[in-house]
């Protein structure tokens, strides 16, 4: 009688977690992005962007970058290291020679890759003019202005990678869809000076379809296993 009594209490628990688990992998949340690329540039009109790239008094080197937005937002502006450049768009060096910086064009072209899934293309160019005057290691200097506007990237990435810098414990960053923004600085380099050009990910979104809880699985099987026990129990004792 008592595990007849208990059949409603446990047929309730089993449908109630299988609802919730019905219900809880459709739910969509806004995570942060994993975001990774690469720079590549060149200086003059059409040019083709390489690993480093030099005119008469000014190198430019390239860089890569990777990491996760924090509140929709990733900082690209590490320290310059020319050859080995980490999470700047690059970086240029000045030397201290006498030189005249008239408008000439640097073009930057940068890659993405993660997240994966861009739509169009994984690639973004930006056009700077450069100007300035040195004069010796103490005078003048040297300004880039990129006139390009931020671009809009949407993303729909399948692959569910996780992300390999660490980011938030268990987290997948770069799955599901959604989108970000970026855009590029000016930079300024004084004479005898190397400095990272620099540039930030902004409004960065995406939605991930959640996975059910350990928590919520239990629940389910807790449910189903009882329920099965007393259904037993219930025949042994009308037999």
């Amino acid at each position: 009688m008592k595990a007849f009594t208990m059949l409603p209490k446990l047929l309730v628990l089993a449908i109630a977690a299988a609802g919730f688990l019905t219900i809880g992998p459709g739910a969509v949340q806004a995570d942060e992005v994993y975001i990774a690329g690469s720079t590549l540039g060149c200086f003059g009109a059409g040019c083709t962007p390489g690993s480093s790239a030099t005119i008469p008094g000014l190198t430019y080197s390239n860089s890569t970058f990777s990491g996760t937005t924090a509140g929709g937002f990733r900082a690209l502006g590490g320290n310059p290291n020319p050859g080995s450049n980490f999470n700047n768009l690059g970086s240029f060096s000045l030397s201290t020679a006498p030189n005249t910086f008239n408008l000439q064009q640097f073009t930057l072209l940068v890659t993405f890759t993660a997240p994966q899934g861009l739509t169009g293309s994984n690639q973004a160019t930006y056009s700077a003019v450069l100007f300035g005057t040195v004069v010796n290691d103490n005078q003048g200097g040297v300004s880039l202005l990129f006139n390009g506007p931020q671009q809009t990237f949407t993303f729909n990435d399948t692959n569910c990678e996780p992300d390999p810098t660490g980011g938030v414990l268990g987290q997948k960053t770069t799955c599901g869809s959604g989108s970000f923004s970026f855009s590029v600085n000016t930079v300024a380099i004084d004479p005898g000076q190397t400095a990272s050009l620099t540039g930030q990910i902004f409004n960065a979104q995406q939605q991930q379809t959640e996975v059910p809880e350990p928590a919520s699985m239990l629940l389910l099987g807790t449910g189903l296993t009882g329920l099965a026990g007393a259904v037993r129990r219930r025949r042994k004792n009308r037999a």
